[in-house]
C-alpha cells in the first residue's frame, strides 16, 4: 500500500512544491526582512518531494523506499525543465543510502535525518545545475550558492521534522496503526473466561 501511496503524496508534494511554496515562502521572508535582512534577495525553496523521500526511506523497506525516489523523480521532472528520469536517478541514490544508513541507527532517526538533510540538499542541488549545465545552461557558482543553495538547506532543515512526523503517521496507519485497545479488550474478555 505503501508504494501506491507514493504516487497521489509525491504528486502533491511537487505541485506544491513548484506553485504555493515558493509564494509562501517569498511572504515570509519578506515578514522576516522587516525584522532582519538576512534572507533578502534569496531564491531558496523547500523541496517536499526530497524530503519525503528521505523520510520515508528512513523507515521504510528498501524496495518501497527506491519507488518513493523513482516516482519522486518522476514528479519533478515533469514539473521542470530537466529531462524525465534525471532526478530520479539522484533520488533513488538517496533513497538507497538513507535506507542502509538508517537501518543500521535505530534510536536516533530523526536526528539523522535532521544531520543528513543539509547533505542531501546540497547534492541534490548540485546534482541539478550540473545537469542544467549540460543542458546549456550557465550560472555563477557563488550567486547560485548565496542566493539559492544555503537559504534552501535552512528551509529543507526547518520542514525535515514536520515532514518525518507526517511520513510516521502515515506508515503507522499503513501498518495497521496501534492495537492496543483490541488486544486489551480480548486480553479482559479471556481473563473472564478463565474465571
Amino acid at each position: 500500500m505503501g508504494r501506491t501511496l507514493s504516487i497521489p503524496v509525491l504528486g502533491l508534494s511537487a505541485a506544491l512544491t513548484a506553485s504555493i511554496i515558493p509564494h509562501f515562502l517569498d511572504l515570509l521572508v519578506d515578514l522576516l526582512n522587516s525584522v532582519s535582512p538576512v534572507l533578502a534577495n534569496t531564491r531558496g525553496q523547500v523541496n517536499l518531494v526530497m524530503l519525503f523521500v528521505i523520510c520515508w526511506s528512513a523507515r521504510a523497506d528498501l524496495a518501497g523506499s527506491l519507488i518513493w525516489g523513482f516516482v519522486g523523480g518522476l514528479a519533478l521532472d515533469l514539473l521542470s525543465i530537466l529531462p524525465i528520469g534525471t532526478t530520479s536517478a539522484a533520488l533513488i541514490v538517496m533513497a538507497f543510502v538513507i535506507n542502509s544508513v538508517a537501518s543500521q541507527v535505530f534510536r536516533v532517526r530523526l536526528i539523522f535525518l535532521v544531520a543528513a538533510t543539509p547533505l542531501a540538499t546540497v547534492l541534490l542541488t548540485t546534482y541539478t545545475l550540473l545537469a542544467l549545465g549540460l543542458l546549456g545552461n550557465g550560472y555563477d557558482v557563488i550567486a547560485v550558492t548565496r542566493l539559492v543553495l544555503i537559504p534552501t538547506v535552512f528551509w529543507n532543515c526547518l520542514a525535515v521534522i514536520p515532514v518525518y512526523s507526517l511520513v510516521r503517521l502515515m506508515q503507522r496507519r499503513l501498518e495497521g496503526g496501534l492495537l492496543i485497545a483490541p488486544q486489551s479488550l480480548n486480553q479482559g474478555s479471556d481473563s473472564r473466561s478463565a474465571e
